[in-house]
């Protein structure tokens, strides 16, 4: 269970990143907002936040639904959006 919505969560960051999802999320006057809007950087900390849940999770139930070097490699990945974010909003 914890695993599919890991995946699903992770698949949900890599489309905001996508044209297609950019322009599926654009707003009233058709403009696409990109990852870098404050909306987009606003889903994508939501995305990190839920994924970061979901690996503690897993981790506490005992890696049972998934090895700790995945655990550890997603949660290495979900770090690195994260500062990039940080990033670009101090830019």
């Amino acid at each position: 269970m914890f695993m599919d919505r890991l995946l699903r969560e992770t698949q949900r960051l890599a489309n905001i990143f996508t044209a297609m999802e950019a322009l599926r999320l654009a707003d009233e006057r058709g403009n696409p907002r990109g990852w870098a809007s404050p909306f987009g950087l606003l889903q994508i900390i939501r995305c990190c936040g839920v994924i970061s849940d979901l690996v503690s999770a897993i981790a506490r139930a005992g890696y049972r639904e998934c090895d700790r070097e995945t655990l550890e490699e997603i949660a290495s990945e979900n770090r690195k959006v994260l500062y990039s974010v940080h990033a670009q909003i101090s830019a």
